[in-house]
């Protein structure tokens, strides 16, 4: 009967003038109305009550599409003017630093669609765990095991569907009711920006899925489930079918299919569609609108992650504890990261990002054209092609650089690097004892002295950990101090996708080398120090800033009104009296003050929320993206020129990916350290730029020279006194960017590969020693084959390379193993170590271990 019934609606529209294509739309919302109604079946009243409710929707969406094109149009203009106002003697810098930021010192130079990202993001979750803390329930959060998780996602369930809570646990209800509104809070976010995204309960964590999980769905059902089965792995046809029989009993179908014509074939072809696009990690790929009334399912564009609808709590939480985050609290931060890169992009570049970013190039061209600018017209033009220079910045801020082409060669690329990384990062964190110049560079940067700087920083390392009352602090200035939402690989390397257990081995690790407490406890210092910095400045007025800080603030788009409103907010006071300014009083300023900063009479309620919010997120943004300086870390520019927007598991992707492992920080260091000085010579400020120079080469050198001597003791070697060329170098590169790979090129591969292994990364160096072990073992050469297999061997074990383990072994048997496969190679390293002034500090071990 209903069939019939859609049939005469369908008429009826024809005749009424709809196109096909909108009469089809119109059907298929008719059909999700009466599955989200849960009616069985739908007589012709009842259908037309819903045909009159889907025509009011699209007037709404109407109305909603006219007034997105009505902000974005004057979004690009206001980009252009930008523009050419402020990068008028090269607007490709300034196309650039719109998506990932410029050192340039301009107005809004680093306001980018990177920075707005991260900054939505992060405010996500201290304003999530502010909710928690409010309602007395962050521990209970923290805890929570799977079987209270199980039931919080029962409870999630039941307030959206509007049933009777049946938990009889008060905490778990009122974490539920945490979860579920802020859940509400986040969809409206995206509404506010000109999405029409429709109420959906626990809508935030219904977007988790791991490729990796999924592509050996077979092996990941069988282990969960202890059974033994002699297929591991298994084709890509056994794991989608493993897939699809374990999803298919768990689905709501009538909700989840009801665009296909709910036959079998159509329904299968449906699901072959979800599963290719989230083993390619589509799901991550920034959709601006989302779901929006009148477009395709975005199971054709960003994946099921929003049309895959499940029966009940229990069925949505088995799937996600099989296929998606490891638990429920990385499932709900997977969902505010995703969240934070899509409102972040709509915030800055409109409804329809690319189509706008397309737009502002193209006026940004012709305007030059007009004024006869020809030379800058074409490097505009030619930045702004298909394949041209924005895609690799465009590919980071949008999240395409992130999709899985080819899932073998980017699962095993991914595993191989992060093999190395725990094989040949133990000693990371003694490399890093050149941020501590760094930090103090950053600081005199914003105003401050080096010598502060440098105190701030050794102050905040002699700490275990920050009173509770300056930790809430610097949690409200952004910093959360969490591995899960914290990627300290990303420090050395171009990041990669990894599955569970790999990610949680990496975490381990880096507990274990002492990097996530340097890291964190720098970052923390940093974002404090500059909190506490800002509060001391709210005193001044716009006009009576000193030169760097009114520097510092206007690169964030804070100009003279928005400063002299911020300022007069209230500070924060820590327990040993210090104040501090704090971003999130931003959601107390009055409408009147919001109206005054827009330059406006008259706002929407909906507009002053999304200017409080985009003031907010300026803000915020400052003092995360200075953090970054800090402590250095690629951001979102440094990482497009690594992997120049090529995806994971193509050729070229991959080989670049094996390239910049190690490389991150070096390319940070020229991009961000190097960028920031030589920013002042364009400014004409060529004697601070000069100076600026050779205090960081001067200080990179002198920090870098402390690392090596502390790797050199906790070796047991004396420290490198002689003043020549090597040591100088090895010095600065060891300070001054490349860190830990400065033992690559000093010696520790030495004739055993070549140059080009070396450039090629740490994996494809190992490749050419083993290449170079069985060419020996071809010549009859035995012993340099075993010595090269054996040196492959041992520095490819994970943790083995941990600062504090690596001496014993080699005094416990790696020395020992080293003459037995080639006698007298312990006389030999001593010699050469003679060579450049080096000496054992206590007995050689060539008068100890004479080989087996």
């Amino acid at each position: 009967m209903a069939d019939k019934c859609l049939i005469r609606i369908q008429d009826a529209l024809t005749k009424k003038g709809f196109d096909k294509d909108d009469a089809a739309g119109i059907l298929k919302s008719i059909k999700k109305a009466e599955s989200d109604a849960k009616l069985k079946e739908a007589d012709d009243q009842v259908n037309a009550a819903l045909a009159k409710e889907i025509l009011d929707k699209q007037k709404i969406q109407k109305q909603l599409n006219k007034l997105n094109a009505i902000e974005d149009e004057i979004k690009v203009r206001d980009w252009v003017e930008w523009n050419l106002t402020n990068f008028k003697d090269n607007p490709k810098e300034g196309l650039t630093a719109i998506l990932v930021g410029s050192n340039w010192e301009r107005m809004g130079a680093r306001d980018s669609v990177a920075a707005a990202q991260d900054a939505y993001y992060k405010n996500l979750v201290v304003s999530f765990n502010a909710k928690l803390k409010e309602a007395g329930v962050d521990d209970l959060f923290a805890k929570a095991n799977d079987d209270i998780e199980r039931k919080i996602s029962r409870v999630i369930w039941e307030l959206g569907e509007g049933k009777a809570i049946t938990e009889k646990n008060t905490d778990i209800v009122k974490l539920a009711k945490v979860i579920e509104d802020f859940s509400e809070t986040v969809r409206k976010k995206y509404n506010n920006y000109g999405a029409n995204i429709e109420k959906l309960p626990g809508w935030i964590i219904r977007q988790s899925s791991d490729p990796f999980q999924l592509r050996n769905a077979l092996n990941t059902i069988n282990v969960k489930n202890n059974v033994k089965s002699k297929i591991t792995n298994g084709s890509a046809e056994v794991n989608i079918k493993a897939w699809k029989d374990y999803i298919l009993p768990k689905l709501d179908h009538k909700r989840t299919f009801f665009e296909t014509d709910n036959t079998p074939e159509d329904i299968d072809r449906f699901l072959t569609r979800a599963y290719g696009s989230l083993i390619r990690n589509e799901n991550q790929v920034v959709n601006s609108k989302g779901e929006v009334f009148g477009k395709k399912s975005m199971v054709r564009s960003i994946a099921a992650k929003r049309v895959l609808h499940f029966k009940s709590a229990d069925d949505w939480y088995d799937y996600n504890s099989m296929f998606g985050g490891r638990n429920l609290k990385e499932a709900i931060f997977g969902g505010f990261h995703v969240a934070g890169k899509n409102i972040g992009m709509m915030s800055k570049l409109g409804s329809n990002p690319h189509k706008n970013y397309a737009k502002i190039m193209d006026l940004v061209k012709n305007k030059l054209q007009d004024t006869g600018k020809e030379t800058e017209a074409q490097a505009v033009g030619a930045f702004s092609k298909e394949q041209g220079g924005h895609m690799k910045f465009m590919a980071e801020v949008d999240g395409s650089v992130n999709m899985i082409n080819s899932f073998p060669g980017a699962k095993w690329s991914a595993i191989s690097r992060a093999i190395a990384s725990m094989a040949k990062l133990g000693g990371a964190t003694i490399s890093a004892i050149s941020d501590l110049h760094l930090y103090a560079k950053e600081m005199k940067w914003q105003g401050r002295s080096y010598i502060g700087g440098l105190a701030e920083a050794m102050g905040r390392l002699g700490k275990i950990k920050n009173s509770k009352a300056k930790q809430e602090i610097a949690e409200q200035l952004g910093f959360i101090n969490d591995n899960i939402i914290y990627d300290l690989a990303a420090r050395y390397s171009a990041g990669d996708n990894l599955n569970r257990g790999f990610s949680q081995v990496q975490r381990t690790f880096f507990k274990l080398n002492g990097l996530a407490w340097w890291t964190n406890s720098l970052k923390d210092g940093a974002i404090l120090g500059m909190g506490h910095y800002v509060a001391k400045q709210t005193k001044t007025s716009f006009k009576n800033l000193d030169f760097q800080f009114k520097r510092l603030i206007s690169q964030y788009g804070i100009d003279e009104k928005i400063w002299n409103h911020i300022r007069k907010m209230d500070l924060d006071k820590a327990d040993d009296g210090k104040l501090f300014f704090n971003t999130q009083k931003i959601d107390k300023l009055s409408d009147d003050i919001i109206k005054d900063i827009e330059g406006k009479t008259t706002m929407s309620a909906r507009e002053i929320e999304v200017s409080r919010d985009f003031l907010k997120t300026k803000v915020l943004g400052m003092f995360l993206d200075r953090a970054t300086y800090a402590v250095l870390e690629p951001d979102a520019r440094t990482r497009g020129w690594m992997k120049m927007g090529q995806q994971a598991g193509t050729y070229p992707g991959e080989a670049l990916r094996f390239m910049s492992q190690f490389k991150a920080f070096p390319f940070a260091f020229y991009q961000k350290m190097i960028g920031r000085e030589t920013a002042m010579w364009k400014e004409g400020r060529k004697f601070d730029a000069m100076l600026g120079m050779a205090q960081l080469v001067g200080g990179s050198a002198l920090f870098g020279y402390i690392a090596m001597t502390a790797k050199d003791i906790l070796k047991g070697k004396t420290p490198r006194t002689e003043l020549n060329f090597k040591n100088f170098s090895a010095a600065f590169l060891q300070g001054g960017g490349l860190g830990i790979y400065t033992d690559f090129l000093f010696g520790n591969i030495q004739n055993s590969t070549s140059a080009l292994a070396t450039i090629a990364g740490p994996v494809p160096t190992e490749g050419v020693r083993l290449l170079s072990a069985l060419n020996y073992a071809i010549k009859g050469e035995g012993g340099k084959a075993g010595k090269q297999a054996y040196y492959s061997f041992k520095e490819n074990i994970p943790f083995l390379n941990l600062f504090y383990i690596k001496t014993i072994f080699d005094y416990a048997i790696g020395y020992q193993m080293m003459e037995t496969l080639s006698p007298g190679s312990l006389r030999r390293m001593e010699k050469r170590m003679k060579e450049s002034g080096q000496e054992f500090l206590f007995t050689k071990p060539s008068t100890l271990f004479k080989g087996l």
